[in-house]
């Protein structure tokens, strides 16, 4: 009986290591997969980058309108920020922004981003706090839910 239920727990464990195998290969085929939309964003951000030409090491709220968040970060680091953003959501510059007009408020999903900023923050600095998490310094990011899609996977697929 003892010889069964090892060889059964033997069987378990491999078919488990397989399948987390296979999980981690599928999630490093889904980071590598081309991004449509990297040169639509590219364009957006050379444009913005050329207009800032000569400012891009000020901090961010001194060369653009209406930045009510990363303000310190250099404007050349805030564009990076932003095309980070963008492909992590499977997005370009249009999805939160008016193209041309970026100070624009118009489109919510510029608030929706800012609140989620909030969010990430916050769930960074509990985790912190979490002391039998302490060990390996745990964090979250927008990519943690969003995994390029707008709208976070609720439930396993």
């Amino acid at each position: 009986m003892k010889t069964t239920i090892t060889i059964l727990s033997i069987v378990f464990l491999g078919l488990w290591l397989a399948d987390c195998s296979t999980a981690n290969k599928n999630t490093a085929t889904a980071l590598a997969q081309p991004d449509p939309l990297a040169a639509d964003r590219a364009k957006q951000t050379d444009r913005v980058r050329a207009q800032i030409a000569g400012k891009e090491n000020m901090a961010a709220d001194s060369v653009f309108e209406n930045i009510s968040r990363l303000k310190n970060v250099s404007a050349a680091r805030l564009l990076v920020v932003m095309d980070t953003w963008g492909k992590v959501l499977g997005v370009s510059c249009d999805h939160c922004h008016v193209n041309n007009e970026w100070a624009s408020e118009v489109k919510p999903e510029k608030e929706i981003t800012r609140q989620m900023m909030d969010l990430v923050n916050n769930l960074n600095k509990d985790l912190k706090n979490m002391d039998a998490l302490k060990s390996y310094q745990p964090s979250v990011s927008c990519y943690t839910c969003h995994r390029g899609d707008t709208r976070p996977a609720t439930r396993p697929k």
